[in-house]
């Protein structure tokens, strides 16, 4: 038998025992109120039995080496039933298509939310999130300014406080902060492999007063203080030329940043069955 044969018989065996934890899932409800489970079960068997059918077709996929194809049916099913156990699967196709920044977070998720997982599955999962992360470098990101969205070569990373690093491949990166009523922020960055890159971006609040005067009463773009309180400043077009020609510049350096990602899977992390066992 070939490693392409093992592969592929381990991964039908994989999504046989899926089969045979749904049918096992009502059973297992049974110390809930019996009005509820019942209620839950009508509700959920749809759901369930389509996400069933999506794990399939993308567990044949991946077997075939059709990581995009695989990635797309595991989505689909965890949007459609979103059982954190599919986060496996999911890391598995991410890192496959050499997308390690994603697979990381999918593993991360699936260790975080499936406690409940097969120990083989979770020992797997660790192992491929430590191979990964040892390639890939961190970016601390830090604002004195609660509120401002994140993005980090063009991809939202969340709100300051950002409570986490963001994990992201070795290179130059940009990172952006924007919050109404304040200018853009843009930094760029070099991660280094293993390394944390800690970034503090300020935000300067848009400050339509100039001094013109001891009164400082005349406003940029004119019109008075009575003109500036009937149109606000977001609705004045000099602002938001000049925001857009910011935030223009940093989509354009983020494409460019983006074709410089992780091409292949590098060739030292182990190529592994998809831990599909009671995925749901």
């Amino acid at each position: 038998m070939t490693a392409r044969t093992a592969i592929r018989t381990k991964a039908t065996l994989s999504v046989a025992l899926v089969c045979g934890a749904l049918a096992a899932a009502p059973a297992s409800a049974l110390a809930a109120p019996a009005t509820a489970t019942r209620a839950a079960a009508v509700e959920d068997a749809p759901a369930k039995a389509r996400a069933q059918a999506l794990l399939k077709e993308g567990t044949t996929a991946y077997g075939r080496g059709d990581y995009a194809t695989a990635l797309d049916k595991f989505t689909a099913a965890y949007q459609i039933f979103p059982s954190p156990k599919l986060w496996f699967n999911i890391g598995q196709a991410n890192r496959d298509l050499g997308r390690p920044v994603e697979a990381v977070a999918a593993f991360d998720r699936f260790l975080d939310g499936a406690g409940d997982a097969p120990p083989e599955t979770l020992a797997e999962a660790r192992r491929s999130a430590a191979e990964l992360k040892a390639k890939l470098g961190q970016i601390k990101i830090t604002c004195p300014i609660d509120g401002a969205e994140i993005s980090v070569d063009g991809k939202p990373a969340g709100s300051t406080p950002l409570g986490q690093n963001v994990w992201t491949t070795a290179g130059r990166h940009q990172v952006a902060l924007q919050l109404e009523g304040y200018a853009p922020a843009i930094e760029d960055v070099v991660v280094s492999a293993g390394a944390v890159a800690a970034v503090d971006m300020t935000l300067r609040p848009i400050d339509l007063k100039i001094a013109n005067g001891p009164g400082n009463a005349a406003l940029v773009g004119g019109g008075g203080a009575a003109d500036t309180a009937r149109k606000p400043v977001y609705k004045r077009t000099w602002f938001w030329v000049a925001a857009g020609a910011v935030v223009a510049a940093g989509a354009t350096t983020a494409v460019i940043l983006a074709t410089r990602g992780s091409s292949s899977p590098s060739s030292s992390v182990p190529e592994t069955t998809l831990g599909a066992k009671r995925a749901f």
